[in-house]
């Protein structure tokens, strides 16, 4: 109850800046999510805009959350100061060690939209009344970066060393080659459900929910008719992001996702996107070079910062 009282006076003082959106199972899919925008791309030129891409990205990540996530996902969206445009997810649930696994973030790039110390001394302030004990900060490139560090220091996060968190993405569309004695096919739900059995809890949530949703493609890597990797794709605007990987453990170094990077490129293509991207854990170093050998270069490296209570 004391929650949900904060939570509304939280509401009262932030606005207008803020809006919690809607909860994920509300969202409609429209046909405006798969368009790609005609003008000239702040992507096409020889050299990389990372702060458009950051930009992007984190348009991406509220987008995902909205079709992927659970209803029990807390979600705010910031426009103005002292909060900027960040996007904070809640979930008490989801408090896990790793930043990976906990969904109590808030996502910023840079200073963007008027972020200021004051806002993140009340955002964690919003953690802390909502009973967190532990959330993260996703820090990717935008204004005075140096900024937003002295003051993550100031109110007590400290940033995560033990792994890098790369975005990695490729503009070339020369074809991808791959050796596999596996056959890969783009799969629908009735695939996708018969599969859960198989990988457990290897298989990323929001792979199962998504499929069958506009806007999303789902692969699985099959030796004969048993189910070996997953893997699924998204378009937005005109990113094709790849996502949800996962082999299972006995079937690894059979060349399935090289094969499942493929395949998804060769649709994100077909599809109009001018590039694709894709994250992972620099910890990871298998996937890390599956990545490389396909054509996908480090974008940036996110800036991952944990609050302890």
């Amino acid at each position: 109850m004391l929650r949900s009282v904060f939570r509304l006076l939280f509401m009262l003082i932030a606005a207008p800046s803020s809006r919690p959106l809607p909860n994920p199972a509300a969202f409609v899919d429209t046909a405006a999510a798969m368009s790609f925008p005609t003008p000239a791309s702040r992507f096409a030129g020889s050299r990389m805009d990372k702060i458009a891409l950051s930009l992007k990205m984190k348009r991406l990540t509220t987008w995902l959350d909205g079709r992927c996530e659970p209803a029990s996902l807390v979600r705010w969206q910031f426009d103005g100061p002292p909060f900027g445009q960040c996007y904070v997810t809640i979930d008490r649930d989801r408090q896990g060690r790793f930043a990976s696994v906990n969904m109590n973030r808030v996502h910023l790039c840079g200073t963007e939209a008027g972020l200021t110390s004051d806002g993140i001394a009340r955002l964690i302030e919003l953690f802390a009344a909502e009973g967190i004990q532990r959330f993260f900060v996703w820090l990717s490139p935008g204004p005075e970066m140096d900024t937003v560090r002295g003051w993550l220091d100031a109110h007590g996060l400290s940033r995560i060393r033990r792994t890098g968190y790369p975005t990695l993405w490729r503009r070339g569309r020369s074809p991808v080659t791959f050796r596999t004695d596996l056959e890969v096919r783009e799969v629908g739900v009735d695939e996708v459900a018969a599969a859960r059995d198989q990988f457990g809890e290897t298989m990323w949530p929001g792979y199962l929910r998504s499929a069958g949703r506009p806007g999303f493609f789902h692969y699985i890597a099959y030796d004969g008719l048993r189910p070996v990797a997953i893997a699924a794709l998204c378009l937005f605007e005109e990113i094709g992001y790849l996502l949800a990987a996962a082999t299972a453990e006995n079937d690894r170094k059979r060349g399935a996702q090289q094969a499942l990077i493929a395949k998804r490129i060769a649709r994100a293509e077909q599809s109009g996107c001018s590039i694709q991207v894709a994250e992972t854990l620099s910890v990871i170093e298998h996937s890390l070079r599956n990545l490389q050998r396909a054509g996908f270069e480090e974008a940036y490296d996110k800036e991952v910062y944990q609050w302890s209570a």
